[in-house]
């Protein structure tokens, strides 16, 4: 079964490992913001779509009584993050073939999260409309991108279709949830949860 819909970025083999080299090392400092802000949220269960090679799911698996589950539609990916997750000997995470538009595991969960993944969906109100489903009663759902925003003009050439602009975060509105928009350095959050 192919996960991605025509269009979206597909990570084989070769730029699997490439990506997960380059993230492995240039990305840990992301990976604890993160993981420390969703600590906040005292999660029993995470769900990271567009899990990639895993790191961020590493960082989750450190908080306590927490059980996380990755998905993701690369093959190559999934592999990757295992052969990590075998070498540390973690037990509390789930590795799964999956996307935005379908998730193969029957929980909700109290955090859903996707870092740096969002901008490659080509169905982005619909995926969250999913997505939104998932969740338990109090449960959040938790996008992180680059700010396009506050990127200089290089960066807005190099990384500007792989962010968010506050103006596009501000357009998504879902009957009955409540959404904030949070801006740390040149990282956008916007998080969704049920009108209480």
């Amino acid at each position: 079964m192919d996960y991605y819909k025509n269009g979206e970025e597909k990570f084989g083999v070769i730029s699997s490992r490439l990506y997960s080299f380059g993230s492995s090392r240039s990305m840990q400092k992301f990976y604890c913001f993160i993981s420390k802000d969703i600590k906040k949220e005292k999660p029993k269960s995470i769900l990271d779509i567009g899990a990639g090679p895993g790191d961020l799911a590493i960082k989750l698996s450190e908080i306590k009584n927490t059980k996380v589950f990755c998905i993701d539609p690369s093959v190559s990916m999934k592999k990757i993050a295992e052969n990590k997750f075998a070498k540390r000997k973690i037990k509390n995470i789930e590795y799964k073939l999956g996307s935005s538009r379908y998730i193969p595991i029957k929980e909700k969960f109290d955090v859903i999260v996707t870092t740096i993944s969002f901008h490659h969906w080509k169905e982005k109100e619909s995926s969250i409309r999913y997505i939104l489903k998932r969740l338990n009663e109090k449960g959040k759902f938790i996008i992180y991108e680059f700010c396009y925003d506050k990127l200089n003009a290089i960066q807005k050439m190099s990384i500007g279709k792989h962010s968010l602009s506050i103006k596009q975060a501000k357009s998504y509105k879902f009957r009955g949830y409540k959404k904030e928009i949070e801006i740390t350095n040149k990282i956008i959050k916007v998080s969704f949860t049920k009108d209480s």
